[in-house]
């Protein structure tokens, strides 16, 4: 009976485990980055062109920020389960002709692929020109 409680024990304590939550996954660094870049999401699109990948940053578990040149930032909502994707050192596309769909295309890192659902343009230039301005203002306001 004992051997029995004690096996029940670890399987709730591995089935615990596998089951976190995806958000435990997401760190305040990237909890922050991500309220940012939403303050300046334009209206989701169905498609966007591009002709290169110029970088990727987790943001949660089914959102990752995607840079397609300078000042060319979109989130790529993807649908869950999307596992491990906070561990990946690099993504793909599989968009052809350069052109990425939602609801169509993937996300692909390590053997995986991870629907993109939405695909939402960020005005990073206006980001940037607000947090240079807020910036530039700080000495001002605490002088």
């Amino acid at each position: 009976m004992k051997t029995i409680a004690k096996f029940m024990g670890v399987a709730l304590l591995l089935t615990g485990v596998a089951g976190l939550p995806a958000w435990a996954q997401q760190t305040d660094s990237e909890r922050a980055d991500l309220a940012r870049y939403l303050k300046y999401a334009e209206a989701p699109v169905d498609h966007v062109q591009y002709f290169q990948i110029n970088g990727f940053q987790y943001l949660s578990p089914d959102t990752v920020g995607i840079w397609f040149g300078v000042n060319k930032l979109y989130l790529l909502t993807v649908q869950l389960p999307c596992n491990n994707l906070a561990f990946t050192n690099g993504i793909g596309l599989t968009a052809r002709n350069n052109m990425l769909y939602r609801g169509f295309d993937f996300i692909t890192f390590r053997h995986q692929r991870c629907k993109i659902l939405k695909i939402t343009p960020v005005n990073e230039l206006q980001m940037k020109q607000d947090e240079a301005r807020a910036k530039a203002a700080a000495p001002a306001a605490s002088g």
